[in-house]
């Protein structure tokens, strides 16, 4: 994407497999590859571009990932830009039975992700196993049922 503006929300970047280039209007510039997370919090206004590296683009490369756009709460809709950037290393990594969960927003599990949100949310990359149940942590169904 081409340079364009966001106000009153965030958007969190997480990233399968390929690369990115984030550059923003706050002088931002920041590689996001697979399993890192970038959170931009536009608030009163915010510019910025994703694209792919130049070498990427040339030899054809794939990229799949997940960009979410995320309401901020009327209290923060005027609140100043921010961008963070949270790198694979950083989030925590769950192993249960048939399951190996990523936390990239929120808690769950036991674990907490690094990643800062002004609402309670829960973003969760699992890979299952062929026949493996995983359930919703309590605490998400509680916010679900709300």
């Amino acid at each position: 994407m081409r340079p364009h503006p966001h106000i009153g929300l965030a958007t969190v970047t997480y990233l399968l497999a390929g690369e990115l280039v984030h550059r923003d209007s706050l002088g931002s510039e920041q590689l996001i590859e697979p399993g890192a997370v970038n959170w931009m919090s536009a608030g009163r206004g915010i510019a910025h571009s994703e694209r792919s590296p130049a070498a990427a683009r040339a030899q054809g490369a794939a990229l799949h990932g997940l960009q979410l756009w995320v309401a901020l709460p009327a209290e923060h809709e005027e609140s100043a830009p921010s961008f963070a950037h949270h790198p694979l290393a950083s989030l925590p990594a769950v192993e249960l039975a048939g399951a190996r969960l990523r936390i990239v927003a929120g808690s769950a599990h036991g674990a907490t992700s690094p990643v800062k949100s002004l609402s309670p949310l829960l973003l969760v990359e699992a890979s299952l196993e062929r026949g493996a149940v995983l359930a919703a942590p309590d605490e998400a169904l509680e916010r679900a049922s709300m």
